[in-house]
């Protein structure tokens, strides 16, 4: 008698091995894509809640539009007001750089948040960053009538596609303006 393999037997086998390194590549592909990509998401989440945070609540430096007194200018990009330590804050998106900028009392710009350096672009969500609202709710342009300010902040590296393995974020808030005279 004959020992051996025959061909359909053979055939099998290899047919068997195709299919299970397969998807064993398929999931080691997906294993690699989300070792890469899951940080890039999760750095671009930080960074855009750390500059909703700031942008709202402030920091040590000044406090933000949560404490804002008065709306002195408004912009789809930049918002001045006086916050309740009577300091004149400035946020403004720099679209040219994809940089965020703070300035207090018109004193020299400081990006927001410091550690958003190279490669991490901000923008706003459909290439308006804040969004002004009046008492009734209805859109508004007039600084003086502004109670309520939306910010929407995208934040991303490079285009921000997951087949390209980078992260983006996008993040709005809301802030209520009380007057104070």
């Amino acid at each position: 008698m004959k020992r051996g393999f025959t061909l359909i037997e053979t055939v099998m086998v290899i047919a068997i091995i195709g299919v299970l390194s397969a998807s064993g590549a398929f999931i080691l592909v997906n294993i690699l894509q989300q070792t890469i990509f899951m940080p890039n998401q999760l750095n671009m989440n930080m960074v855009a809640a750390q500059a909703l945070d700031t942008m709202i609540e402030g920091e040590a430096v000044a406090r933000g539009l949560r404490f804002s007194k008065s709306i002195s200018s408004v912009g789809a990009d930049q918002v001045v007001f006086n916050n309740q330590d009577d300091q004149s804050i400035s946020y403004r998106l720099d679209t040219g750089t994809a940089k965020l900028y703070r300035s207090v009392d018109g004193g020299a710009e400081a990006l927001i948040p410091y550690y958003a350096g190279t490669g991490i672009n901000l923008s706003g969500a459909g290439g308006q960053l804040f969004s002004y609202y009046d008492s009734a709710e209805a859109s508004t342009s007039t600084p003086a009538d502004v109670r309520r300010v939306k910010i929407n902040l995208v934040a991303m590296t490079g285009s921000g596609s997951y087949s390209d393995l980078e992260g983006k974020s996008e993040q709005a808030s809301s802030v209520a303006v009380h007057k104070f005279e």
